[in-house]
């Protein structure tokens, strides 16, 4: 099998037998004696300007739900699956410093951050409130499996043929990057513990 998916279904095991030998099934784990393969560092992928704008636009016109969701993961890193589905329009502070607020409950690493919101994000959200954006409640007003049917329209209407898993928050790390120059800041910002892996930057309209 592929090397990625050797090494995920070796830590599953591991985890299994780990439990194993709290519970008194066995003494050692037997993955401890196997070696998990080496991954080559692939790069990091990121969605071009056209495609973020055309995305966007798309939204805006035909979609209006679906434009908080593309701004928050183009513009601020959150995380789709998760926090994009659970923030609330509370942690969305326009006034006095723009950021986002991403509450412990809300974060996948539990630990608070704020994500500091970009003109270009701003200029979006204000467009979704002029159209009658609804800015209450949830941020993400669709439910998971709708929520992939609406952001796919988008994908098409944008020419996107193959959508790129983390490519909202890997566009806005490699582009934020470049503009500001800030690793420790996008560290915080993204919810990491430590740098990515790659440096890769491009920029977003």
């Amino acid at each position: 099998m592929p090397a990625a998916s050797r090494n995920a279904n070796m830590r599953y095991l591991r985890a299994a037998f780990n439990l194993g030998i709290r519970r008194g099934y066995l003494r050692e784990n037997p993955i401890a004696r196997l070696d998990f393969r080496e991954l080559a560092n692939a790069e990091v992928e990121v969605f071009t300007p056209k495609q973020v704008e055309k995305m966007l636009n798309y939204a805006l016109e035909h979609d209006l739900a679906l434009l908080p969701f593309l701004v928050l993961g183009l513009f601020c890193g959150v995380r789709p699956a998760g926090e994009l589905e659970k923030l609330t329009w509370t942690s969305v502070h326009l006034t006095g410093k723009p950021e986002v607020e991403i509450p412990a409950n809300v974060s996948k690493t539990k630990r608070r951050r704020f994500v500091d919101l970009s003109v270009n994000a701003l200029a979006w959200l204000e467009a979704y409130r002029l159209r009658g954006g609804v800015m209450e409640s949830r941020v993400t007003l669709y439910r998971t499996q709708n929520l992939r049917n609406h952001r796919r329209a988008a994908q098409e209407a944008a020419g996107i043929e193959r959508w790129i898993q983390q490519g909202m928050r890997h566009t806005f790390c490699s582009a934020w990057l470049a503009k500001h120059h800030d690793i420790n800041r996008l560290i915080l910002m993204a919810g990491h513990s430590d740098a990515p892996s790659s440096s890769r930057c491009t920029e977003v309209a």
